[in-house]
């Protein structure tokens, strides 16, 4: 895959969970509001898929989700060309 499939990607996983962490804060404060965690809910599950098919992809990103040395595994992210 494309670096800018990857960087595409990424931009989708920030946006999912900008968007989980908002709806957090607003549910802190409205804990009722029923329609607002059903969109939490379905927001978390969009996000948790959207981690699943990036890892499957283009590996961890966490250490959290790492499997032994994969870390260490070239390329480097500076290692790529188009990365600046």
């Amino acid at each position: 895959m494309s670096t800018s499939c990857r960087q595409s990607a990424l931009k989708k996983l920030s946006a999912a969970q900008f968007t989980l962490w908002e709806l957090h804060l607003y549910l802190d404060t409205h804990p009722g509001d029923l329609q607002a965690v059903a969109l939490f809910k379905k927001c978390h599950a969009k996000y948790t898929a959207l981690v699943s098919e990036y890892e499957e992809n283009y590996g961890a990103l966490t250490g959290f989700n790492a499997e032994g040395a994969e870390w260490l595994k070239n390329p480097w992210p500076w290692d790529i060309e188009g990365c600046e």
